[in-house]
C-alpha cells in the first residue's frame, strides 16, 4: 500500500484509553497520544507492567502526601503506587504537589472517576525497552516506610547531592580519607540495579556509608561493581566522577556555618535511571521521574542524616534536549518547587548539546518552513518540538508535513493529529495539541519512526523532511524548535563519546 496522511481529533490517540477519561484532563500529553497512536512501537511494544508517571496535583486540592495516603486508604494500589518518598516526607516537604507514581493501563480508565479534578496535568516517563528489561526482577511495590539511615552529626548544615547517569561512587576521588577506605557518600541510591531491593522507593538499590565503607576496605574484592548492583557506574568513572568531585568541593565562605577553608562537604549520591542508552539524554520524556524521585531522595536522607535545618546542594549532571524550557515544563516546575521550600538548591547542566545542531527559531508573519534533515541508521524515534508564542491572543497556527518523498500532509489546525501511513504503519506522527502537560506555550509534536533498517519493514525515510507553518492571526508568532534523536547506534560503546548528536541542523525559511 503507497504512503498516505491521515487526520483525526487529537482525542482519538487514546485507542485503549475510554473516551469519557480524558474529561477531567484539560493538558494532555502529545507524547501519550503518540505513543498510543503508535502502540508503544518506538518504545518497546505496549507496556505489561507499570508506568512511572509524573504529576501535578491541582491547585487547592490534595498534596502529594495526601493523595499518596488517599491510594492507600482507597485501595488503588493494584493501578496506581507511589513509593515512600511521598507517603513520609520530611515536615518541609509536606506541603508539595509534585510526585510521581507508578501506574498500570488501568489508571487512564478511574481518570474520569475517583480521579477525576484531582490533576493538574500529568506525563507518562517514556523509556525505550532495553533487551535486559525482562530480567529486572519486580518492583517493590510495598507499604514500607523509607528505611532508617544513621544520623551523622559531622554532616553539619550542608551537604552535597550529585545525580548522574555514570556515576562511580566507588571512585577514590570521593574518599574523605588519605586511604581511600571511608567514602564522602552518606548514602547511594543506585536506580538501575535489577534487583529492586530498596526498601519504600520501589526500584533500585540503596547503600549506607557504612556498607560503602566496608566494600572499600575489603581488598579482596576484585569485583565491587558487581557487589554495587551495576557494572556500568564502574566502567563510567571519569565524566561522572570528575563532574561530582566538583560538585563536592565549595568555597566555605559562601556556606551557611562553614569554617575558613575550603573543605570537601558529606554526599548523597544517585545513579539516575536509564533503561536504553541509545536515545541518553536527548529524549525529552524519559528521565523526568526518575529526576524528581532522585532529587526528592536526597532532600530526605539530607534531613535524616544532617538534620531538618541541613540543605541539600544538588548537582543534576544529565542533559535535555527537549522541554519549554522557560520553567513551565512539568519537571522544572516540580524542581521550582522543592527549591522554594528552602530544603535544597539545584544547579542543572548546560552545554550538553550543540544548538547548531538540534535547535532553531524563526519569527512567523504568514507562512515559514523549517527543513530537517533526518539522517539515516536511527535506531530510535526523531522528534521536534516546536513551542509557539505570540505578544498578541493565543497563536492560531496552522502544521503542514512534507516528508522526503514529497506527499504532503493535510494542513493540521489546533487539536487536530495526522499520521503518515504505510501498509498501516505510522511512520510520522504530528500531534497539534496547543497547551499541553509539557509546558504553559503550545506545542505542536513531530515524532518519525526509527530510519534503521535491520531488518524491520517499518521506518520512516532519511533525508529532509519540511515542517510548513502558516499564521491564521495578525500578530506574528515566535517558532523554537527543539530536535531530538539519537546519540549514538547500538553498537557504540557505553564510555565512547558520542560524535552523531542532533542528528541534523535545522535549516529556516521565513516564506514558503
Amino acid at each position: 500500500m503507497s504512503p498516505h496522511w491521515e487526520t483525526r481529533a487529537a482525542s482519538d490517540g487514546f485507542g485503549p484509553v475510554a473516551q469519557q477519561a480524558l474529561a477531567s484532563v484539560t493538558r494532555l500529553d502529545p507524547y501519550i497520544v503518540w505513543a498510543n497512536i503508535t502502540r508503544y512501537r518506538d518504545l518497546g511494544g505496549m507496556p505489561r507492567g507499570r508506568i512511572p508517571i509524573i504529576i501535578e496535583m491541582k491547585q487547592g486540592g490534595d498534596t502529594a502526601r495526601q493523595f499518596a495516603h488517599a491510594i492507600e486508604r482507597n485501595g488503588w494500589r493494584d493501578w496506581i503506587w507511589m513509593s515512600a518518598l511521598y507517603r513520609d516526607p520530611p515536615p518541609v516537604l509536606e506541603a508539595t504537589r509534585f510526585c510521581t507514581a507508578h501506574v498500570t493501563r488501568a489508571f487512564f480508565a478511574h481518570l474520569h472517576t475517583e480521579l477525576a479534578g484531582r490533576f493538574e496535568r500529568f506525563t507518562e516517563a517514556l523509556a525505550i525497552a532495553s533487551r535486559g528489561d525482562a530480567r529486572v526482577r519486580p518492583m517493590r511495590f510495598d507499604r514500607a516506610p523509607l528505611a532508617p539511615a544513621p544520623m551523622h552529626p559531622e554532616v553539619g548544615r550542608v551537604i552535597v547531592g550529585v545525580c548522574e547517569d555514570g556515576l562511580s561512587f566507588l571512585h577514590r576521588r570521593y574518599a574523605e580519607d588519605a586511604f581511600g577506605t571511608s567514602t564522602r557518600f552518606q548514602c547511594f541510591w543506585n536506580q538501575n540495579d535489577a534487583a529492586n531491593s530498596a526498601t519504600g522507593l520501589g526500584y533500585g538499590s540503596e547503600l549506607m556509608k557504612a556498607r560503602i565503607d566496608a566494600m572499600l576496605s575489603d581488598a579482596a574484592s576484585t569485583d565491587v561493581s558487581r557487589a554495587a548492583g551495576d557494572a556500568r557506574i564502574h566502567r563510567l568513572a571519569d565524566h561522572g566522577a570528575a563532574a561530582a568531585a566538583r560538585a563536592g568541593r565549595y568555597p566555605s565562605s559562601a556556606l551557611p556555618g562553614a569554617g575558613e577553608h575550603d573543605r570537601p562537604l558529606p554526599m548523597i549520591g544517585v545513579q539516575l535511571r536509564r533503561r536504553h542508552r541509545i536515545m541518553r539524554d536527548a529524549f525529552g520524556p524519559s528521565p523526568d521521574a526518575g529526576v524528581l524521585d532522585a532529587v526528592r531522595y536526597i532532600v530526605q536522607r539530607a534531613q535524616h542524616t544532617g538534620g531538618a535545618e541541613c540543605h541539600a546542594l544538588v548537582s543534576m549532571n544529565t542533559g535535555n534536549a527537549a522541554w519549554r524550557q522557560d520553567g513551565s515544563s512539568l519537571i522544572e516546575s516540580a524542581l521550582g518547587e522543592l527549591m522554594d521550600t528552602g530544603a535544597c538548591s539545584i544547579v542543572l547542566p548546560s552545554a550538553n548539546d550543540d544548538p547548531s545542531r538540534c535547535r532553531g527559531e524563526l519569527t512567523i508573519a504568514d507562512r515559514a518552513a523549517l527543513r530537517w534533515p533526518v539522517r539515516a541508521d536511527c535506531a530510535s524515534p526523531s522528534l521536534a518540538e516546536i513551542w509557539l508564542s505570540s505578544d498578541g491572543a493565543e497563536p492560531s497556527v496552522d502544521v503542514q508535513i512534507v516528508p522526503p518523498d514529497g506527499v504532503e500532509s493535510a494542513w493540521l489546525t489546533l487539536g487536530e493529529i495526522g499520521t503518515y501511513t504505510r501498509g498501516g504503519d505510522a511512520l510520522c506522527t504530528v500531534v497539534h495539541l496547543g497547551r499541553g502537560a509539557r509546558g504553559d506555550g503550545h506545542m505542536i509534536l513531530v515524532a518519525l519512526a526509527p530510519t534503521a533498517a535491520r531488518g524491520r519493514t517499518r521506518r520512516a525515510s532519511a533525508g529532509q523532511w519540511l515542517i510548513r507553518l502558516r499564521n491564521n492571526a495578525d500578530a506574528s508568532v515566535t517558532a523554537h524548535t527543539w530536535m531530538q534523536c539519537d546519540e549514538s547506534s547500538d553498537d557504540t560503546p557505553l564510555a565512547a563519546p558520542s560524535h552523531s548528536r542532533g542528528g541534523g541542523t535545522w535549516l529556516a525559511q521565513p516564506r514558503e
